[in-house]
């Protein structure tokens, strides 16, 4: 019974907070500089601050191009990533999916640009994350890349 009420309170939560992101979103677009993000950033930090609002944000990110193609957004990108995991303590989401997809992804960007740091990121998110398949697939991959 735990668990259920555990689940549907997290799924309460996500939809209630990507109500809470989208009027972010639509106020940044009116904002003059529509490529920081800041005012999305600190409502993130400053009120839920949970992996499935910075990973909805992040997602929504990735989509204004291609970060191989575009060093400006990868840039942008690793930083908004390094928020993330930075503002999201391991302790207390290492069993949350959202989390473990933002530290993967954190570590494939930055095999983009340093493939020895990139490896230190999938060490931090195989460390963190264990119970999830995709973060395991996801390093053997970059070392079969290697």
């Amino acid at each position: 019974i735990t668990s259920i009420m555990n689940r549907v309170r997290n799924l309460k939560n996500k939809f209630r907070n990507e109500e809470n992101i989208t009027e972010e979103f639509n106020y940044t677009k009116i904002s003059a500089d529509t490529t920081d993000n800041s005012g999305t950033v600190n409502q993130i930090m400053m009120t839920t601050n949970n992996p499935e609002d910075w990973l909805c944000f992040l997602l929504k990110l990735e989509k204004k191009g291609i970060p191989q193609m575009d060093v400006s957004l990868l840039n942008r990108l690793i930083g908004r990533y390094s928020q993330a995991v930075t503002a999201l303590p391991a302790e207390k989401y290492s069993q949350d999916e959202s989390y473990a997809r933002i530290l993967v992804r954190f570590a494939e960007l930055k095999a983009l640009q340093d493939p020895e740091e990139a490896r230190d990121q999938f060490h931090l998110a195989r460390l963190n994350c264990k119970k999830f398949a995709f973060v395991h697939v996801a390093f053997a991959q970059f070392e079969l890349s290697q």
